[in-house]
């Protein structure tokens, strides 16, 4: 089973954890870890480091070029580590639901996640009625 876990500035990893686990059930697999004022981001990682085993582990970072995203860099020497930046909801239901276990699956799940991201519009059109409500 692949470990999977949402890092971010402040609550959103926690937050994006909550939603996912609200419409997918509790994940065991899942963590989430976030720096807030105060905490150092390296500490984290340290502890993640002395943790880490044979076991695949999938981050996904709230931001690329960010401090956790960076931080976590430093974990990609270890073979068993992916890291994704940019996580959005659709992203992380994805990865948890079906982990990607090679490039190409992350690719699928990367491209998926893009098509989510949409301009929201409403377009009046006539009804029968002829009112233009929606």
């Amino acid at each position: 089973m692949t470990r999977i876990i949402f890092i971010s500035h402040n609550q959103l990893a926690a937050g994006l954890k909550a939603a996912v686990e609200m419409i997918a059930g509790p994940q065991k697999q899942l963590e989430a870890m976030a720096s807030c004022p105060g905490k150092n981001q390296m500490t984290l990682f340290n502890r993640f480091a002395k943790r880490s085993s044979e076991q695949q582990v999938l981050i996904l970072a709230d931001l690329v070029g960010g401090s956790m995203c960076n931080a976590a860099m430093a974990l990609l020497d270890l073979p068993n580590v992916t890291l994704l930046g940019g996580m959005n909801l659709a992203l992380a239901l994805q990865v948890v639901l079906t982990p990607p276990q090679s490039d190409k699956e992350i690719e699928h799940v990367l491209d998926q996640a893009k098509t989510n991201l949409q301009h929201v519009i409403l377009k009046k059109v006539a009804n029968n009625d002829g009112d233009g409500f929606f």
